[in-house]
């Protein structure tokens, strides 16, 4: 089985085991069966707004106007290729592998526009886009509640300097006053 990995740093010839920043995970390599999931990872960023369907197909939501022209566009990376190995495992996540140990790549593909590569996805039905003014009222109204709990559970208010912080106060002003109105009250 082919398993791919997608990163900004080009010329990788053996991935090696990494610790996330901000998603608690272990020590390990992610890789992943679909190659469009893999492109979403071409960057390095603290979210990323990707699901499942119930039928399984593979769905990015904008999280704000614009978010993966914004993200993605003119964005390079290199998308690898990788053998499966008896060592690498599923997780809870669909289509994602990991491992403990350094996996050597097969093959590297250059990606010039990450933006541009995941429009091709879409168009190749490997990737739904969910585009924000798609998304349903409903739907606003939860991302609202996760970013506010983001933002107080990262204690991004004590840390308004930090790119982190400006970035979730400028995509999610409305989060953020509710963070800060929480603040208030206690």
């Amino acid at each position: 089985m082919e398993l791919y990995h997608c990163s900004p740093t080009a010329g990788l010839t053996v991935l090696l085991p990494n610790k996330t920043k901000y998603f608690g995970k272990p020590k390990q390599v992610c890789l992943t069966a679909l190659k469009s999931m893999a492109l979403l990872y071409g960057i390095r960023h603290f979210e990323y707004t990707y699901g499942y369907t119930e039928a399984k197909d593979l769905v990015y939501y904008e999280y704000f106007p614009g978010a993966l022209e914004e993200l993605y566009r003119g964005k390079s990376a290199s998308l690898y290729r990788c053998i499966w190995r008896e060592d690498m495992k599923t997780t809870q996540i669909p289509n994602e592998y990991v491992t403990a140990a350094g996996v050597a790549v097969a093959e590297e593909s250059p990606v010039p526009d990450l933006y541009a590569a995941l429009l091709e996805q879409e168009q190749l039905k490997a990737l739904q886009i969910l585009r924000w003014d798609q998304v349903s009222e409903r739907m606003k109204e939860n991302i609202r509640r996760v970013q506010w709990k983001e933002i107080v559970r990262a204690r991004l208010l004590e840390q308004q300097d930090s790119p982190r912080a400006h970035y979730m106060k400028e995509k999610y002003p409305e989060s953020w006053a509710m963070a800060l109105e929480e603040k208030r009250r206690t």
